[in-house]
């Protein structure tokens, strides 16, 4: 049977289960219509107008206009799709349960299984170009391709941690990040990573564990700057490339925070368990974004830059909604 994506935690760290369940699914609104589609945890934006979203049961949608309409695509596979990326309009991958990896060079009109090394589940993937391709996976896995897909190496592994979210500024500067705040960091293109950050430490005489906080994603904005979100609220930032990260203390609620977003010029974004909240000055300021429908008893699992000020947001039973430079949240019914 099929693992849960928001269920899976490392051999070491059942103990903290109760701890980091992160699916927290409300009541419906009263009266709300509205048809039923699969979780969508991935969405990604390679020009303005065409996207993709995967998620549950092999789900992939795809957009031209924006986001406005949305249209299913045939991945072959049912298995839980976690992450998705696109260098352009033809050329992107998906990554998922099982080892799976998708490559599609024709917008998604075919997908192709490709080999993976490891069948652990695969948590994120980012696409640099149409050749070179990286993949965050369980037990502190890296993959890497630098011919489209045609081979696949582990490029990098440590202890069992599960790392769950990859970004890069530049084709050289890039961060993932992962279970117990553990952060690896590259600045060769993803030729090598070290470790920054992270902490995981067993009493095994009492049986006490302690640890960092769980972190579900991370945003490299520049090669000095990135920002970390995760469990209970937590938010981290770096100024100094990694060597030293800080606690952000934003009031924030202590809900889970899945994604975290930069448009590059100045606008960040972060949300999870019914919360969002953006930034117009570069994290100095924060404020609550707003929701229409409501958020507050469902989730947002992924968000995007779609182009300057403007995200795209995915999340339970396959919701989408779009902004403008801070305005409402719109869903998109498809």
């Amino acid at each position: 049977m099929e693992a849960n994506i928001f269920d899976l935690v490392s051999r070491r760290s059942l103990a903290l289960v109760a701890a980091i369940l992160v699916l927290q699914i409300g009541p419906v609104h009263a009266g709300e219509q509205r048809r039923a589609h699969d979780d969508l945890l991935s969405v990604t934006f390679p020009t303005e107008t065409d996207g993709w979203a995967c998620g549950r049961y092999g789900t992939i949608l795809r957009t031209s206009d924006g986001g406005t309409t949305w249209s299913p695509q045939s991945s072959g596979t049912t298995f839980t799709l976690s992450g998705i990326s696109f260098t352009d309009t033809k050329n992107g991958w998906a990554a998922g349960n099982e080892g799976t990896i998708l490559h599609t060079s024709d917008g998604g009109e075919t997908w192709e299984k490709q080999d993976s090394p490891i069948d652990y589940f695969h948590m994120d993937v980012v696409a640099l170009n149409p050749e070179k391709c990286f993949i965050a996976s369980e037990r502190t896995n890296i993959l890497a391709t630098e011919d489209g897909g045609k081979t696949w190496e582990v490029r990098f592994e440590d202890e069992d941690y599960i790392l769950k979210s990859i970004s890069f500024c530049d084709d050289q500067h890039g961060w993932v990040a992962g279970e117990f705040g553990h952060t690896y960091h590259t600045r060769d293109g993803g030729a090598t990573w070290e470790k920054q950050a992270g902490l995981y430490e067993m009493d095994w005489d009492t049986g006490f564990i302690s640890g960092d906080n769980f972190l579900f994603d991370v945003v490299a904005i520049d090669p000095r700057t990135a920002w970390t979100v995760g469990i209970l609220g937590t938010v981290k930032r770096t100024t100094d490339g990694g060597e030293t990260w800080e606690v952000v203390s934003l009031d924030l609620p202590k809900v889970q925070l899945y994604s975290i977003a930069s448009d590059g010029a100045g606008m960040i974004v972060m949300g999870g368990n019914g919360l969002c909240v953006f930034s117009v000055d570069a994290g100095v300021t924060w404020e609550p974004a707003k929701f229409e429908p409501t958020i507050e008893y469902g989730w947002i699992y992924d968000l995007e830059a779609v182009s300057a000020g403007r995200f795209a947001a995915c999340g339970d039973e396959g919701a989408i909604f779009l902004n403008s430079s801070g305005s409402p949240w719109t869903r998109i019914e498809y």
